[in-house]
């Protein structure tokens, strides 16, 4: 076997043992791909429709959106924010967004969670993200389809180090777009890391919620919370 072999494998498994940090101990990377290959497979076979309501509702302080595109964000009350453009490196744009629900008997998405995350796809199809960020299994689930249609970068993040990875995305992605899908727990620290206090109550829920982050630094942000 050749070196290049060796490094490749090494890396494969590297991914995978990152893959299975968050999952019960039986649970392997194997399963983390079938299940979110079946989720793929569940929402072409459904026929989902991001139109679709679900039991599970954004609270009323999170404004709606209408479209998001590389230029601006668009409400759905006709507001207009403007995007920071990709040659602009004095700020950086982060959303930030829980996994989709779950369903009980399982860590696959349960229906609401399949509709929660064929919206956030639709929602971020033409945002220009380069990269996304997701923790756990329905992270990965949630994210996979945003990855897919942004051809971003998908990479796994580690509750243990979530706050040096947000410097680290701070630091590397100054006039980018980028998307981090995780815990409601994770998402209020991170939050309070990028803007430098408390700005923003994130619901402790599967809640369709999107916040967006304009970012000139560590500590110096604007927050919004909108949903999708």
């Amino acid at each position: 076997m050749t070196h290049a072999k060796q490094f490749f494998i090494l890396i494969l498994l590297t991914i995978n043992l990152l893959a299975c940090k968050n999952e019960p101990a039986d649970a392997t990377s194997e399963a983390n791909a079938e299940r979110a290959e079946d989720t793929r497979q569940k929402i072409d076979s459904l026929a989902i429709d991001p139109a679709q309501t679900t039991q599970i509702e954004a609270p009323a302080s999170a404004k709606p959106i209408s479209t998001i595109s590389k230029e601006q964000i668009l409400l759905k009350d006709a507001t207009q924010i403007a995007l920071p453009k990709e040659d602009d490196k004095s700020s950086m744009v982060i959303f930030f967004a829980t996994p989709a629900a779950k369903s009980p008997e399982s860590t696959a998405l349960s229906t609401d969670g399949l509709i929660q995350s064929t919206r956030l796809t639709r929602t971020l199809a033409q945002a220009g993200l380069t990269v996304i960020w997701v923790e756990g299994n329905t992270g990965m689930q949630t994210g996979l389809g945003v990855a897919k249609e942004n051809q971003a970068e998908f990479n796994l993040i580690d509750p243990k180090t979530a706050g040096e990875t947000l410097k680290s995305i701070v630091h590397n992605y100054m006039g980018k777009k980028t998307l981090v899908v995780a815990s409601p727990a994770m998402l209020s620290e991170l939050l309070v890391q990028l803007a430098g206090k408390k700005v923003v109550d994130v619901p402790n829920s599967y809640a369709p919620v999107l916040y967006f982050a304009k970012v000139r630094g560590m500590g110096d942000a604007d927050i919004m919370e909108l949903s999708y």
